[in-house]
């Protein structure tokens, strides 16, 4: 399993998606669940989520009109909101500050699809757009195809500014992340949150639980971190490297970004190596293993 394509091809996250949309909308709509296809899966699997979520908040606050509006009317009205893009079916937000949530489940104010929402700007869908085309061209284009199905532009940045990104749990397929303008940049962002929730669904479909007694130093945080961030730091920056060094010859704009990108990788995963080899032995699959090693392996040979 030497490519990273074929690492991050699991079949098992497929059928735990499919599963978990199913459930979801039963729960919300008993016996109106029609399996999507292939190419819808990814969008279907997101919004079944932020229904989810959005009708649970609802409930708590009594809310009863908000609750129907998830349960009955959301399906039909948020996958309106969708674009054809060249990784299939995307929805493209771009929320104000004082739309976005604080709340337990999340240490980043995150958003949540509602009855109000409208999409972001034409813009901004085609700089998406273009941040898929890049995506494509590294060979990372399956794992945000299926991992970044909504993207919520959290805000523009200077490129001389940091740029905050982040994905939760309760969410999955969803990203959330500030951006440059610059698509290429964007798309390095992407691979990096879709990662994350690839990684969070390959655990919840072989049924792993990473032990929390055991920290492992982060040179991405300076910190002691839980083995769980410690892992995903160490499989969410080897991809942006990988996407970086592919990218690079492409992005004309971005290419001095992407190259320093690389320059800042190197040493930090370096670093990373010797707990990395530890820590990835509390993941008991070892077909998991395997893949988490070789998309590591495989950025430190850049």
């Amino acid at each position: 399993m030497n490519d990273v394509a074929a690492a991050l091809d699991l079949d098992a996250i497929t059928t735990h998606r499919r599963e978990r949309t199913a459930a979801a909308l039963t729960l919300l709509h008993p016996g109106s669940v029609t399996p999507p296809d292939d190419e819808a899966l990814p969008l279907a699997y997101a919004l079944a989520y932020h229904r989810l979520e959005g009708a649970e908040s609802a409930a708590r606050r009594r809310d009863t009109t908000t609750l129907d509006w998830y349960r009955n009317t959301a399906g039909p009205t948020l996958a309106r909101l969708a674009h054809s893009s060249r990784l299939g079916p995307r929805i493209v937000i771009a929320p104000n500050a004082d739309e976005m949530i604080r709340g337990p489940h999340s240490d980043t104010p995150y958003y949540v699809l509602g009855p109000d929402m409208t999409g972001a700007a034409e813009s901004l869908a085609v700089l998406a757009d273009d941040a898929f085309g890049h995506i494509a061209a590294t060979g990372l284009d399956a794992l945000v195809a299926a991992h970044a199905a909504v993207i919520c532009l959290t805000g523009r940045r200077r490129p001389d500014q940091t740029l905050r990104s982040f994905a939760i749990t309760r969410l999955p397929a969803t990203v959330f992340t500030d951006h440059t303008g610059d698509a290429a940049v964007l798309g390095r962002d992407l691979v990096h949150e879709a990662a994350h929730n690839w990684l969070n669904d390959a655990l919840a479909a072989l049924h792993i639980t990473i032990p929390d007694d055991e920290t492992y130093f982060s040179p991405w945080r300076g910190t002691q971190r839980p083995a769980y961030g410690f892992l995903h730091a160490c499989f969410a920056f080897p991809l942006t490297m990988i996407y970086a060094a592919r990218a690079r010859p492409g992005a004309t704009g971005a290419a001095t970004v992407l190259a320093d990108h690389e320059r800042q990788q190197r040493p930090q995963l370096a670093a990373a190596q010797d707990d990395f080899t530890r820590a990835v032995k509390l993941i008991p699959d070892p077909a998991l293993r395997e893949r988490l090693n070789n998309v590591f392996q495989h950025a430190r040979t850049l």
